[in-house]
């Protein structure tokens, strides 16, 4: 359990969130898009940070909420929404996004969300937004953050930006898994990732043209339809995503590292831990996996292994690369090493593994 932060310090991080929770009115570029997840994956990194670097990394929290402040035009204040019961507005809310309707979008959750945890919020939304590519498919990530137990929780209102962001491409979204009703056999689930063929980049690094590859060219429906079913063992198919996802930042192109093969880890970790918790288990594996199978398509140039060992741990240790994580600049690393003592906590075996591929991209930047 984290320690609770003291008053200043919780004090900063809501300043911080009140200026991250506004959307932009223009369409969001990568930092406005990642400025919340980020925001979440600071706070959280913070009981993980040296003792010494503890200033530094709350200073890159206020830098943070300046720079976003400063990336352009906030969204018009939303028009005033009645509430009488949050999960009517949320119902209305998912209608507004499946029709692209933004202002309605943001006045329903400028309204619903503060009335509402976390959990309850993914909950009610998350089956709809898991198998969205809009937003860059990030929504989840948001979703599963933040209903984390922590000890200083971040507003709900974090989700505004994601979820305007997936009301302006209501139709970009993961189909392929709609209607197939047979019960796979989820344990196969390495063999046919490993089954992946190496399709290159389509022409852009983005998460639509990467997933919309394997889902258009048929490879999604065909290496994953058998391994899908309605109850499975989800924390098992988690740790095989996580592991393999771990083992392309290890042993894969490192030049896919900042950004390829860290979203490879977080996007389906965050997907699987909602499974049960808001998204169908065979929705979660059917997305997750998805997005394993779109960067191994895309980036992928070294086999995977038949099977994945647990490595050894590398030099540098938590304390050292959670600091080193907060006291950088980029989005993305801060996540992914988030992501990756999320993937240690849950699977201790391959603890190993996956500090090392939070090494490996500490590495990197440096």
């Amino acid at each position: 359990m984290q320690r609770s932060l003291p008053t200043t310090e919780r004090a900063l991080v809501e300043r911080a969130a009140a200026v991250v929770s506004v959307p932009k009115s223009a369409p969001a570029d990568s930092f406005v898009l990642h400025a919340p997840l980020e925001l979440m994956a600071r706070v959280q990194l913070l009981s993980h940070v040296a003792p010494s670097a503890r200033g530094a990394a709350l200073g890159m929290i206020e830098w943070l909420a300046e720079r976003y402040a400063a990336a352009g035009d906030p969204v018009a204040d939303p028009r005033r929404v009645r509430v009488d019961d949050p999960i009517d507005a949320v119902a209305d809310l998912l209608v507004a996004m499946a029709a692209g309707d933004l202002d309605s979008v943001d006045a329903l959750a400028a309204a619903a969300l503060p009335r509402m945890s976390a959990r309850e919020v993914a909950g009610l939304v998350g089956e709809a937004v898991a198998p969205s590519l809009a937003a860059a498919g990030h929504a989840p990530i948001g979703l599963a953050l933040l209903a984390r137990e922590s000890a200083t929780p971040l507003p709900t209102t974090l989700l505004r930006g994601a979820l305007r962001g997936i009301a302006s491409q209501p139709a970009w979204r993961l189909t392929w898994f709609r209607g197939h009703d047979e019960r796979g056999n989820p344990a196969a689930l390495h063999e046919a990732l490993r089954a992946t063929p190496h399709l290159g980049r389509p022409g852009s690094d983005f998460i639509f043209p990467l997933m919309s590859q394997v889902q258009d060219r048929g490879v999604t429906e065909r290496l994953l339809a058998p391994v899908l079913a309605d109850r499975f063992d989800t924390a098992a198919a988690a740790r095989t995503l996580s592991r393999v996802a771990a083992w392309s930042m290890v042993h894969d192109d490192p030049g896919q590292a900042p950004y390829g093969w860290s979203h490879c880890l977080t996007m389906p970790q965050a997907v699987m831990a909602l499974a049960g918790a808001g998204v169908r288990a065979r929705t979660a594996l059917a997305v997750a996996a998805t997005f394993t199978v779109g960067f191994r398509a895309a980036h992928g140039t070294v086999e995977l292994p038949a099977r994945i060992e647990p490595g050894l741990l590398p030099d540098a240790s938590v304390e050292e690369m959670a600091t080193a994580a907060s006291l950088h600049e980029d989005a993305h690393l801060v996540k992914h090493t988030l992501a990756c003592l999320h993937a240690a906590e849950a699977d201790p075996e391959f603890g190993p593994l996956h500090l090392s591929a939070a090494a490996r991209l500490v590495e990197w930047w440096q």
